[in-house]
C-alpha cells in the first residue's frame, strides 16, 4: 500500500478521476496546512487528525473563499476543463465550516455559470448532520454521500475514531434523518476489520433501516493512517453489495 497522500494545497483541486464522482472538481474549506475533521479513521488518506493548535492556520469565511472558487471555476471554464462532479471535501470535515449554508448558496450560483451540468454535492463522516444549519446546508446539495463503516458503538469507535461526543445511536438516527443520502462504506482488513459475518449481517440490517437511495461499497486504494491495513478483494465486496440489495432492497455499487 502506498502512503498517505498530501494535504490539499489550494481551495479548489483537480478535476480529481474519482473511482464514484467521475472527473470530480474538490472544494476545500479548511485550512491548507493542516486537517480538519471530526473523526480520525484508521484508513484516512491523509494520515491521523491531529489535537487543534491555537497557533495554526484558521478557518477563511464565506466571502473569500468564494472569491477564490469564483476565480478558479472561471479559469477551468475558460480552459474547457471537464468537470462532472463539484465535490465539498478537502482536509477533513467540510460541515465544520460555521458557513456552510452560505457556502453552498454560492456555490451553487458559481455551479449554474460555470459548469451548469456539473452536480453538487458533499462527502461527509455525518457526524455534523444533527445540526439544523448543516441539514440545511445538505438539503441545497444535489448529492449527500454520508460515511456508514460500521454498525455497533465498538467498530465506530475501533476504525472511525469520532472525536465528537455523540453516541452510535444518534449517529445512526442522524442518518435517517437525511433524506436522499447515498451511503459510503469503507471495508477494509488486516490490522482492522469490519468484514466478519456477524458485523457484515449486521451493517446490512442497519442500511436497510436507514433506507438510503443506494451504497457504495469501496475498499482502499491509497496509504492509510494505521499500518497494515489491506484492501478487501472484489469478489468478497460483489458478495456484501449483493446481500444488501438482496436482503433490503437497497442498490449496492461496488468499487475497489
Amino acid at each position: 500500500m502506498p502512503a498517505t497522500i498530501p494535504l490539499q494545497d489550494s481551495v479548489v483541486y483537480g478535476p480529481v478521476q474519482s473511482r464514484r464522482l467521475g472527473a470530480s472538481l474538490g472544494i476545500n474549506l479548511l485550512p491548507l496546512t493542516r486537517k480538519v475533521c471530526s473523526s480520525n479513521c484508521v484508513y484516512c488518506q491523509y494520515g491521523w487528525t491531529e489535537p487543534a493548535d491555537a497557533s495554526g492556520e484558521g478557518l477563511r469565511r464565506a466571502p473569500e473563499l468564494l472569491e477564490e472558487i469564483a476565480a478558479a471555476f472561471q479559469a477551468h471554464a475558460a480552459a474547457g476543463t471537464r468537470v462532472d462532479h463539484i465535490t465539498l471535501a478537502g482536509n477533513g470535515e467540510p460541515t465544520l465550516h460555521p458557513d456552510l449554508p452560505e457556502l453552498v448558496e454560492g456555490l451553487r450560483r458559481l455551479r449554474d455559470v460555470s459548469f451548469p451540468a456539473a452536480r453538487l454535492g458533499i462527502l461527509t463522516d455525518a457526524t455534523q448532520v444533527r445540526r439544523p444549519r448543516v441539514r440545511e446546508a445538505l438539503a441545497r446539495l444535489d448529492d449527500r454521500y454520508l460515511k456508514f463503516d460500521a454498525a455497533d458503538p465498538a467498530t465506530w469507535q475501533r476504525i472511525n475514531l469520532p472525536l465528537v461526543r455523540l453516541s452510535f445511536d444518534d449517529f445512526v438516527d442522524a442518518l435517517k434523518a437525511v433524506p436522499g443520502s447515498i451511503l459510503q462504506s469503507m471495508f477494509i482488513q488486516g490490522t482492522y476489520d469490519n468484514t466478519g459475518e456477524a458485523h457484515v449481517a449486521a451493517w446490512i440490517r442497519a442500511v436497510g433501516e436507514i433506507r438510503p437511495l443506494a451504497v457504495q461499497v469501496y475498499t482502499v486504494d491509497r496509504g492509510t493512517a494505521a499500518e497494515g491495513i489491506t484492501e478487501v478483494p472484489r469478489a468478497e465486496l460483489e458478495t456484501i453489495a449483493t446481500r444488501l440489495t438482496w436482503m433490503t432492497g437497497v442498490p449496492a455499487e461496488v468499487f475497489d
